[in-house]
């Protein structure tokens, strides 16, 4: 059972998800819209590289904590400072409703279509 240690959830993370906006001339437009800001412990699990298209593209993996709250799920997105990292999985620790455990990818180069 993961215990929760206050002291590890000492990055500042924000949950972002597609949605409708609308932009400054007025027309709509998907873009990535804040969820939810938490506390969070965030850590490198793996490295690992590939070719994609001919090119090579380094993947990492990260492990993240968060409290438990409702709705998050593998669509969404975490951005921490400037790095945004897309969501794999999403594991309730003994399913007890406390703690959740996140795998996600940041991608190195990779475009986004809209940072917040």
């Amino acid at each position: 059972m993961k215990e929760i240690d206050i002291g590890r959830l000492n990055k500042r993370v924000t949950f972002l998800q597609y949605g409708e906006s609308t932009d400054s001339m007025g027309q709509s437009r998907q873009a990535l819209l804040p969820v939810k800001k938490m506390w969070a412990e965030l850590a490198p699990v793996k490295g690992g590289e590939f070719y994609e298209a001919q090119k090579l593209r380094e993947e990492i993996t990260y492990k993240v904590y968060v409290r438990h709250f409702k709705g998050v799920s593998s669509d969404m997105y975490i951005q921490y400072k400037d790095t945004l990292y897309e969501i794999k999985s999403v594991i309730d620790i003994d399913a007890a409703g406390r703690l959740l455990q996140i795998y996600c990818t940041e991608h190195k180069g990779k475009e986004v279509r809209q940072h917040v």
